[in-house]
């Protein structure tokens, strides 16, 4: 089964913690070491230990070497100290070190950190990382060719984010109406059975099949092969799947898809991926046909925009803050900012889910100017501090 790489917590991927101080210390630091980060975290979420932290808790000076020492190279670290003792002094002279040295870190006082839920926010995205590493995507098809700025390199996605990918081409897959429909979307609409919606519930059938014999827990669908063809879309299939958590990109966008992989670990929702469609003065609107069921109200099952065939998710989305974000196609930058609904349109020369977002003034220059794709990922709420600390800890340039 695909892992739940969004689950923020569990049995094995407790928060290590590690502590430094002058020799000689008496043994009882160890125990006072432990009591101070019991006051920054619930017990059942660390564990002490001197190999590979994840957070180092500085408790005097002259802690530098071991610090130091105890740090993984090729891991990222909190550097917290507490108040006295010079402890804070020692964490900035390490903190000095990790950066002459291209070492990914990050200091602070203890007692800011728990202040600022730093250090909540650092627990999410060292989990949300570590459960990431190891995921299966897969790619249906090939990245569309319009999408320029988006093939991110399967070298790449691996490298950066720990996902494997596996492509399938079309041709190896059996015909999907072999498929019976997929019994969750069928019975998601009640009563209404729109023309079409059986043929979109094949299409889900054979996208599960693929995830299942593959053991993928995100995937990729270049979709417009099967449209051209067959005059069917997956869109109401890769809706359910996002609906259920199962990361599901359209136009076979791996960009947009290592991003909703990344998004869900830290938030456990599935972005939506969407079109940038206008900016205006003070606003971005965005579109696209393929809205998660649980983001919108108000469905409605038009036809396909830029086809007219089979059927799309047009809904009205549901939240007022969110957050936007797109990673570039080699997963050193992203953009990330926050933003609020101000309208949802009803444009006919877009696809079908509209909404109209307020952004800052430096966003809207940076979109138009130096975008880096077509797609932004949508998550409902105020994420962005949450994403810069994220992409921070990987040392992915952040813009926005």
């Amino acid at each position: 089964m695909p892992k739940n790489f969004g689950k923020e917590t569990d049995e094995g991927n407790l928060v290590r913690v590690g502590w430094a101080a002058h020799r000689g210390v008496p043994v009882s630091m160890a125990a006072d070491a432990e009591q101070k980060i019991r006051q920054l975290l619930p017990h059942e979420d660390f564990i002490m230990t001197d190999t590979r932290p994840d957070i180092i808790l500085f408790m005097s000076g002259g802690s530098e070497r071991r610090a130091i020492e105890m740090a993984d190279p090729g891991k990222p670290v909190l550097l917290l100290s507490i108040r006295g003792n010079n402890a804070y002094a020692a964490a900035t002279e390490v903190m000095a070190w990790m950066v002459n040295n291209k070492r990914i870190a990050i200091l602070s006082d203890a007692s800011d950190a728990a202040e600022s839920y730093l250090i909540n926010r650092w627990c999410r995205v060292a989990g949300a990382w570590e459960r990431l590493y190891g995921s299966k995507a897969g790619l249906i098809g090939t990245v569309s060719e319009w999408l320029v700025a988006s093939g991110v390199s399967a070298q790449t996605l691996h490298s950066k984010f720990g996902i494997s990918l596996t492509e399938i081409p079309w041709s190896v897959l059996p015909d999907y109406t072999s498929s019976q429909p997929d019994r969750a979307l069928m019975e998601r609409f009640g009563d209404r059975s729109p023309e079409g919606l059986d043929e979109a519930a094949k299409v889900l059938t054979l996208i599960r099949k693929v995830i299942d014999e593959n053991r993928l827990d995100a995937i990729g669908v270049e979709c417009f092969s099967l449209v051209q063809e067959r005059k069917v879309t997956a869109c109401l299939a890769l809706a359910q799947l996002n609906t259920e958590g199962v990361v599901a990109a359209c136009e076979g966008d791996l960009a947009s898809m290592a991003g909703m992989m990344a998004g869900k670990a830290l938030s456990g929702r599935v972005p939506w991926m969407a079109n940038t469609t206008r900016l205006t003065g003070k606003t971005v609107i965005l579109s696209h046909c393929t809205a998660s069921f649980d983001l919108v109200t108000g469905v409605q099952l038009p036809t396909h925009y830029e086809t007219g065939y089979s059927l799309a998710v047009d809904g009205r989305i549901t939240a007022d803050e969110v957050t936007l974000f797109r990673f570039s196609e080699k997963l050193d930058r992203v953009f990330v900012t926050g933003g609020k609904i101000v309208s949802r349109p009803r444009m006919a020369d877009a696809c079908r889910t509209q909404v109209e977002i307020e952004v800052g003034a430096e966003s809207l220059q940076l979109l138009r100017d130096k975008p880096l794709g077509n797609h932004l990922l949508l998550l409902p709420g105020n994420h962005s501090e949450l994403l810069q600390l994220a992409c921070r800890y990987k040392g992915i340039d952040v813009i926005g």
